[in-house]
């Protein structure tokens, strides 16, 4: 069987430059074979038994009308059907058959997007013999093409890919890939979804130089995945967890862009999530270039990130000594130069930064890595066994980097 589907899917790489044949569409596209075309699926909701009537039906629409946008989408639910009936009498294994079903509706759902903007208008007030006032909207298309994707993806975790799903295909950041990665990704949760993992990455570099953030969704998709996936503990191999949380740092920050707005599809809690693994897996640690240079910290390029942060840390070990974490026979005065020291240090970290145009960028990132340095989020070997800097110190410091609002005009 599986020979069956992969050779049902090889074939639709073939034909998947025919989705779309140049010929122009007669008039009554819009109007007649429209409401034909809704007929048929309304029809078959109602009695599966006319799907053998209006397959036939609907597919002499699509011929004559290749490039309406709806009649294809139709056409494709139509073909879903059809496949899920087939597949169902078959004891819920799909045939051949069944799977060239499904394929055609796939390659119908592409026509959707095919087309210009007008084409995907909403259709209004469609009349059928079930209802005059049928409408035409988005919804109906993008639930269809879900389905679709998600019964796609049940053939590729069963060890059938369709080259779309491989991350082998060329992709194009445009039509259903954003919403294609979006399912696709919800749906990677344990190590066999993994096989779904290489078209996300793919949709993710498709669209790494899309010119708006929303285009640049899959980039947001794939960090949360590879955080889902190593917080899960689905993956545990030092190595990948490493490479992963690396990535899903990289493709935060390009989907966030450089004002590091949050958003729905990558909030808060997700660059907290993020941060977390990254310190709990210690990646970064170690000699090297787990260590950035300080003439780095305030660039476009790592303001902000996880290396910055951790090599302010280590780098606050130097001023932390013994002598002013106390734990030494020293002076409560010599304590407190040395404490001081340590403030000025921070200090001027701060002006460096706002002198390289990072003003907020600089005073956040500072706020974070003294956070971390205080709660031991991040330990340096140099601070094995010293004691901790006391909570009334964090509190002033944190005072001193906190931007004071400013007023409002009287």
């Amino acid at each position: 069987m599986r020979h069956v589907l992969k050779s049902a899917l090889c074939a639709a790489a073939v034909f998947a430059g025919a989705a779309l044949p140049a010929v122009a569409d007669d008039a009554t596209c819009e109007t007649e074979k429209l409401r034909g075309a809704l007929e048929a699926v309304q029809s078959v909701i109602k009695d599966g038994t006319t799907l053998s009537v209006y397959v036939p039906q609907m597919d002499s629409y699509v011929k004559d009308c290749p490039n309406q946008a709806w009649i294809n989408v139709l056409g494709g639910e139509l073909d879903l059907m059809v496949f899920r009936g087939l597949r169902n009498a078959n004891g819920g294994v799909p045939t051949q058959d069944a799977v060239n079903y499904l394929l055609r509706a796939f390659l119908r759902s592409d026509v959707f997007y095919a087309g210009p903007d007008e084409t995907r208008n909403g259709r209004y007030d469609v009349a059928t013999s079930h209802s005059f006032y049928n409408r035409l909207e988005y919804s109906v298309a993008s639930n269809s093409r879900r389905a679709i994707i998600d019964e796609l993806a049940t053939l590729a975790l069963a060890g059938t890919v369709h080259p779309y799903l491989s991350g082998k295909a060329p992709l194009e950041c445009k039509g259903w890939l954003t919403s294609d990665a979006q399912n696709i990704s919800y749906d990677i949760d344990e190590a066999a979804d993994k096989v779904l993992l290489p078209f996300v990455e793919a949709a993710a570099e498709a669209c790494r130089s899309a010119a708006t953030r929303s285009d640049k969704l899959p980039l947001s998709l794939l960090a949360k995945t590879y955080i889902r996936l190593v917080d899960k503990g689905v993956v545990s191999d030092p190595g990948e967890v490493e490479s992963m949380l690396l990535a899903a740092e990289k493709d935060a920050r390009e989907y966030l862009g450089k004002d590091e707005f949050h958003t729905f599809y990558f909030d808060e809690s997700d660059v907290n999530k993020l941060k977390s693994l990254l310190r709990k897996y210690g990646v970064h640690t170690g000699p090297g270039e787990a260590v950035i240079d300080r003439a780095l910290w305030f660039t476009a390029e790592y303001i902000g990130s996880e290396a910055a942060i951790r090599s302010i840390v280590y780098s606050l070990d130097d001023y932390w000594t013994p002598l002013a974490a106390g734990d030494t026979d020293a002076s409560k005065e010599d304590v407190a130069k040395a404490r001081n020291r340590m403030t000025a240090y921070v200090l001027e970290l701060n002006k460096e930064g706002a002198a390289a145009g990072f003003k907020d960028e600089t005073s956040a990132m500072l706020r974070e890595a003294v956070t971390a340095f205080h709660k031991r989020e991040i330990v340096s070997p140099k601070m094995e066994g010293r004691t901790d800097m006391p909570s009334w110190l964090y509190d002033i410091v944190i005072r001193i980097l906190t931007p004071v609002p400013t007023a409002a005009p009287q």
